[in-house]
């Protein structure tokens, strides 16, 4: 089996209007992301990992593209959670990983990011092109963004 991404949120994740024109896809240079529903057989093995109530299956997570979207379209107050497992048969090898390593978080109101390392500054003018370079979406750990 390939990989899976999971998203999950503090509420009902849709796609906005603006992006439904294009199927649910927002589509630059052919790379986008899409959010479904998640299958009952994941939400099972899942939702104890995450502390948001609504789970999805996405894909495209941590491209540019997101990033633009969380920009344009979260709401203050929102909070979402990412994690990716890159081979399905072995998730429960992955699910090891994740709960020995900490969760980054990013706080897009502040413009900041946070890990075991400490918090960081990211630039106002072009935080969404300082994320684009970062790998956030892994299977060591559940990527938390809020905005405040």
């Amino acid at each position: 089996m390939t990989e899976i991404q999971f998203l999950a949120s503090s509420k009902p994740f849709s796609i906005p209007r603006e992006m439904e024109v294009n199927d649910g896809f927002f589509l630059e240079r052919g790379v986008g992301f899409f959010v479904n529903d998640l299958d009952p057989y994941w939400i099972e093995i899942m939702q104890p990992f995450f502390t948001m109530p609504y789970l999805y299956e996405a894909a495209g997570l941590g491209n540019k593209n997101f990033w633009t979207y969380l920009e344009h379209f979260m709401e203050v107050g929102e909070v979402i959670e990412l994690y990716h497992i890159p081979v399905q048969n072995w998730y429960q090898y992955s699910i090891r990983k994740m709960m020995d390593h900490p969760q980054p978080i990013l706080n897009i109101g502040s413009r900041t990011y946070e890990n075991e390392y400490g918090t960081f500054k990211l630039k106002e003018k072009n935080w969404v092109e300082e994320l684009s370079h970062r790998t956030l979406v892994t299977e060591y750990g559940i990527t938390t963004i809020s905005r405040y």
